[in-house]
C-alpha cells in the first residue's frame, strides 16, 4: 500500500512513517502542499492523509485542486481541535474521513484500511486454483501460500486492484521502485520471476501497453 502524507509537525510524520513502513508500505512525506502538488501524482497512491494547516497550500486546497482532476484517491484528514469548522468544507470537497490530534495510530490504520480495502472483497478468487488476499498481499495455491517478494506481492495487489483494466508500465514502475528510475528490462524481470512461481499464466501483457488481470 501506498500513502501520501501531508503534515508540518515532523514528530508526527515521524511516527506514521515508521509505523507503515514496518509492514512494508511505502509514505512520501511531504510538509509543504505546494510541494506536494508539484513532486507528487495523487493517482499512484491508495490513501492521502492530508493535515489542514500545512505551509505553501494547505490540505484543503490539495484535496480540491486534486478532486478538481477527479482524482479521486480516498482521502483523510489530520486535525487540531481549532480545525473542525473546516472539516465541513473538507467534506463538501470530497474528503472521506478524518482524525484529530492527537490520534493513536492504530485508529488511524483501521480507517486507512475501512477506506481502501473495506468496500472491496477481502478475498479475490483469480482462478479456480487461485486466490489473493488483499489485506494481507498474500497469493494462495488451494490451501498453500505462495512465497513473493515484496515486489511480486505488490505487482499482484496493483494488477488485481485493477481487475478488468490494463495498467501501464509506467505506473507499474512507480508503484513499485517509487521514485527510482528503472526501464522496462527490470519490470520484466520482476514480472518473469512471479510468472515462474505459477503454474497458471492469469497474467495477460499487453505488448508496449503493459499488464492486466481479466475480471
Amino acid at each position: 500500500m501506498k500513502l501520501l502524507l501531508l503534515e508540518d509537525d515532523l514528530l508526527i510524520a515521524e511516527q506514521i512513517r515508521d509505523y507503515f513502513e514496518l509492514f512494508d508500505h511505502r509514505v512520501d512525506h511531504f510538509a509543504n502542499g505546494l510541494e506536494l502538488i508539484e513532486g507528487a501524482n495523487p493517482s499512484h497512491y491508495d490513501i492521502l492523509l492530508l493535515d489542514i494547516n500545512t505551509p505553501g497550500l494547505d490540505g484543503i486546497e490539495v484535496l480540491r485542486s486534486f478532486r478538481d482532476l477527479s482524482i479521486d484517491t480516498p482521502a483523510i484528514f489530520i486535525t487540531a481541535m481549532g480545525d473542525l469548522d473546516h472539516l465541513k468544507e473538507a467534506y463538501r470537497i470530497g474528503c472521506d474521513d478524518y482524525v484529530r490530534k492527537p490520534f493513536d495510530i492504530e485508529e488511524l490504520e483501521i480507517r486507512i484500511e475501512h477506506l481502501v480495502r473495506g468496500n472491496a472483497s477481502e478475498w479475490i478468487d483469480i482462478t479456480p486454483r487461485y486466490r489473493f488476499d488483499m489485506k494481507r498481499e498474500a497469493l494462495f495455491d488451494g490451501e498453500r501460500e505462495v512465497p513473493l517478494g515484496r515486489r511480486e506481492r505488490q505487482l499482484l495487489y496493483l494488477l488485481l486492484r485493477h481487475r478488468g483494466h490494463t495498467v501501464s508500465k509506467e505506473s507499474i514502475k512507480d508503484y513499485l521502485w517509487e521514485d527510482q528510475e528503472v526501464c522496462d528490462n527490470t519490470l520484466r524481470t520482476t514480472m518473469k520471476k512471479l510468472r515462474n512461481k505459477l503454474d497458471e499464466n492469469f497474467i495477460e501483457n499487453l505488448r508496449g501497453v503493459g499488464y492486466r488481470i481479466d475480471a
